[in-house]
């Protein structure tokens, strides 16, 4: 299981799509307006949010195929991902009804969007839901893939995806013109043709015998999810949920100014992420002097890259943004670049503690942190926004990203002083 190797391909997986983001976002926001590109943007976060909501079985098969490859037991693995197609089928089928449930409330009155938008976004929103299903199932043959360590095929499938995030927008206006709904439908649409890629990837597994019974391998998946579930319930809030919030106290037209530079430097945690996605599985088969040896490695690794490529960013946003969009809007979104450069590196820093206690089967105290973390930071939120408008929310983001990191921190080093991993 080669580290480096993995690590380009999640490299790869996240940052080939940015060449169609930074070709086609200009030309989607020119075509659609402020105001339907901000609700836009609501539904990739909406989509990329229940892209988690997998009940943690995303995560479960990343870490129990691991270690189930290694005796290569093809009866074991087959039933482990059988069991974990169905819990995250079932993930999906709840998603998608509380979705449906919020559509209504979400278009008419909850996020400020102008009545002549109104009726475009409800049905957007509810095709957005149905699209939930093949997104959860999706996220749990993701993982299914890495534990494997087949991770060239699963990047493939998340190029393919991301591709499709920005090229099918701006294909859809140029078809049909300015209708959301069906941008939206076009993006469900690429979600399950990526699922149904994924199964036949899959399918030597799917297709084997097997000796038992797929109820007995539901268990330490729930086990493990459980606590992962929380984790991708609340963690997608504090990440996307503050536009939310922003959309409900400055109007979706100004929500661009936020959206924009947040998408752009999010993406900056693909190089983290693509290495921690690589780890997870490795820090799960390693005797505990080398994890900690890896583990401590990583962290120096990721904190000293991940400062030069923040400052880099922090230096280069204004004149970026000046050339692609506007001089105003480079001028009006240079503060919260700022703010929220410095929230992206305390945020990649904690990534790798975080895989480090995933990888040692304890999801539980993520999960913990995680829930504190969202009380304190919907009052900072809260606080912040609305005194400061759009720089108090990203200061509020980046100081949750501060309270994170150092949590995960001390809970990481608690871990490595055990007398025993568990």
């Amino acid at each position: 299981m080669s580290l480096r190797r993995n690590t380009l391909w999640n490299l790869a997986g996240s940052g080939l799509p940015l060449i169609a983001a930074a070709c086609l976002i200009p030309f989607t926001l020119h075509r659609l307006g402020d105001e339907a590109f901000g609700v836009l943007t609501l539904i990739w976060a909406l989509i990329g949010y229940f892209s988690l909501f997998d009940m943690g079985v995303g995560r479960a098969l990343t870490y129990e195929l691991s270690k189930l490859t290694i005796v290569n037991n093809v009866s074991e693995i087959s039933l482990t991902l059988k069991a974990g197609l169905l819990l995250t089928l079932a993930a999906g089928v709840l998603g998608s009804t509380v979705m449906l449930i919020l559509a209504p409330y979400l278009a008419t009155s909850w996020l400020k969007i102008s009545p002549a938008l109104q009726q475009d976004a409800l049905l957007s929103f509810k095709i957005a839901a149905i699209g939930v299903i093949p997104t959860t199932v999706t996220s749990g043959l993701r993982g299914a893939l890495e534990g494997l360590g087949r991770f060239a095929a699963s990047n493939l499938n998340k190029i393919i995806l991301g591709f499709c995030m920005f090229v099918l927008p701006a294909l859809s206006i140029i078809l049909h013109g300015n209708q959301l709904w069906a941008v939206t439908l076009y993006l469900v649409l690429a979600r399950l043709i990526v699922a149904l890629a994924a199964l036949t990837q899959l399918r030597h597994y799917l297709a084997a015998s097997t000796a038992g019974l797929i109820k007995d391998h539901l268990k330490p998946l729930v086990n493990y999810g459980v606590w992962v579930t929380v984790t991708g319930i609340v963690g997608p809030l504090m990440i996307y949920g503050d536009r939310f919030f922003v959309s409900a106290v400055v109007g979706a037209a100004q929500l661009p100014l936020y959206a924009i530079p947040q998408e752009g430097l999010h993406r900056l945690l693909i190089i983290p992420v693509a290495l921690c996605g690589a780890l997870l599985p490795q820090l799960a088969v390693l005797s505990p002097c080398n994890a900690a040896a890896s583990y401590r490695r990583n962290y120096k690794r990721v904190a000293v890259m991940m400062l030069g490529i923040c400052t880099l960013a922090s230096l280069l946003a204004y004149p970026v943004l000046t050339w692609w969009l506007s001089v105003e809007f480079a001028q009006q979104a240079l503060p919260i670049v700022l703010v929220l450069s410095v929230g992206i590196w305390l945020n990649s820093m904690a990534l790798v503690p975080y895989t480090l206690m995933h990888a040692n089967g304890n999801p539980r105290v993520t999960a913990l942190f995680h829930l504190l973390e969202l009380g304190l930071y919907a009052l900072a939120l809260w606080w912040l926004t609305t005194r400061f408008g759009l720089v108090g929310a990203a200061l509020a983001w980046a100081s949750r990203a501060l309270l994170d990191l150092i949590l995960l921190y001390f809970a990481a080093n608690r871990l490595l002083h055990a007398p025993q991993r568990k």
